[in-house]
């Protein structure tokens, strides 16, 4: 007879990695107003954002503009004076 073990089943790709960030009280702020809107923890929020980025960027390498786009980004935030 096998043993079964209490608890959660294990996952195959656990999310076992932490990163952290840090935010302004403004911005921290926006994070979880937007996180309270949406039904979700802060955290998930913040990973589902992070990982749609990820995509996007990805996406604009594999068609070859990326770096005009971070060209576009940097003239746009150096106007701002960032």
């Amino acid at each position: 007879m096998s043993e079964k073990k209490a608890g959660r089943p294990v996952e195959e790709n656990p999310r076992d990695v932490r990163v952290t960030v840090r935010f302004t009280k403004e911005e921290n702020e926006r994070v979880e107003e937007l996180a309270k809107k949406m039904g979700m923890p802060k955290a998930r929020l913040m990973r589902n954002l992070a990982l749609g980025g990820l995509d996007d960027a990805e996406f604009l390498q594999k068609v070859g503009i990326l770096p005009l786009v971070k060209n576009i980004r940097d003239y746009v935030d150096k106007l701002k004076g960032i």
